[in-house]
């Protein structure tokens, strides 16, 4: 391992388990630790502190600022992040960039010092005018190409990555398993009903075509009366309009609910849904819903909880690996269809749920990073 590690980012950090997850690890290892981007949240920020972390807050990346806003912001960001990297030895700390975006806009950075691309998606096969505005001589091959090490979180997209960008090595592939730690119970007396039912549970963002959720709730028509269908996330038009439509004691709509308070509630789930539907909008966004990597089916497959999700590559080839989960089509009676079949043989499916858990070492493979 290298003596410091520098985290960089240009959006909330606490927003993205991956990071959260490594810096657990580093600090497992008594490692000094460098973060240099924004989080909103001034507790994780006190408690990164105290355990002997630096913070250098550089940005606030607003998604409502207007564009002017916004490329003033990244000048800014690259301005002060490189004058805080320049005063680190590059012969004793490896640099991490979270996000193909944060590399475009530090491309210059990669050459000089050891460097990790994290790269929570496929990556971009175009580059967006206004990071090439802000990066002229960027060239996205020979960044990816001169760094020390690349991520990806998905096995497809590892292949896809060094196939396209001509690397020498395959990604290194860290799933986005997150490490939790334990939290205090609350009280959650408004769901003591659901205790003996069956509950078959959505968590995640109300986002339309991607996460469409309509034929699960038709599903309940065709399962027995112990099943409850919960769907919870954050409010929104769709979600809105899908409680308008469904809403009954046998589907309930919950509030999000603060990570990693939420895993409360996941361990009251019989089965776990995932639902990705591809807008095909580019091909990159085509191919990052072909080949998903949630997080979500390793805080289901952290209690065991068998999973069900519309058919994509990347979760069929999961669940037929680890026997934890059904591809159904997108037919409220298909999925119905799977539930039962799920229900039948729940034991073989729990157990398969808890094998991809395990299958997961993150220390290890943080090791060959770090």
């Amino acid at each position: 391992m290298k003596d410091t590690h520098i985290l960089i980012f240009e959006h909330d950090i606490v927003k993205y388990p991956p990071i959260l997850s490594f810096i657990s690890f580093l600090f497992q290892e008594n490692k000094k630790i460098v973060l240099i981007g924004y989080c909103s949240d001034e507790y994780f920020i006190r408690d990164f502190i105290d355990n002997g972390g630096v913070y250098y807050n550089v940005i606030d990346n607003k998604l409502e600022d207007n564009i002017v806003k916004k490329m003033f912001r990244y000048l800014l960001f690259k301005k002060r992040v490189k004058g805080i990297v320049k005063e680190f030895d590059e012969k004793y700390c490896r640099i991490y960039f979270f996000g193909e975006k944060c590399a475009w806009l530090l491309y210059t950075i990669v050459s000089n010092y050891s460097s990790v691309i994290y790269l929570f998606e496929t990556p971009t096969f175009v580059v967006e005018l206004k990071y090439r505005l802000l990066s002229p001589m960027l060239n996205y091959k020979e960044v990816l190409q001169r760094a020390y090490k690349v991520v990806c979180c998905e096995y497809n997209r590892a292949h896809i990555t060094k196939s396209y960008f001509s690397l020498k090595e395959l990604p290194i592939i860290i799933p986005n398993k997150p490490i939790v730690k334990s939290v205090e119970k609350k009280d959650i007396s408004e769901l003591e009903d659901l205790v003996d039912k069956k509950v078959i549970l959505y968590q995640g963002i109300f986002n339309y075509p991607e996460r469409k959720l309509d034929e699960f709730c038709l599903a309940m028509e065709y399962l027995p009366e112990d099943y409850v269908l919960c769907l919870m996330g954050g409010d929104n038009k769709y979600k809105a309009i899908l409680k308008s439509k469904y809403s009954s004691d046998r589907i309930r709509f919950l509030n999000y609910v603060t990570p990693p308070m939420h895993l409360q509630i996941t361990e009251m789930a019989y089965i776990g849904i995932l639902v990705y539907n591809s807008g095909g909008n580019n091909i990159s966004e085509t191919l990052n819903t072909l080949y998903c990597a949630p997080n979500k089916i390793y805080e289901y497959s952290k209690f065991s909880i068998p999973m069900i999700s519309n058919d994509v590559p990347a979760l069929d080839f999961l669940f037929k690996k680890f026997k934890c989960g059904e591809i159904s089509c997108d037919e409220a009676q298909s999925i119905a269809s799977k539930i039962l079949e799920i229900d039948k043989f729940y034991s073989n499916y729990s157990k398969g749920s808890t094998l991809l858990y395990n299958s997961v070492d993150l220390r290890e493979l943080y090791f060959k990073i770090s």
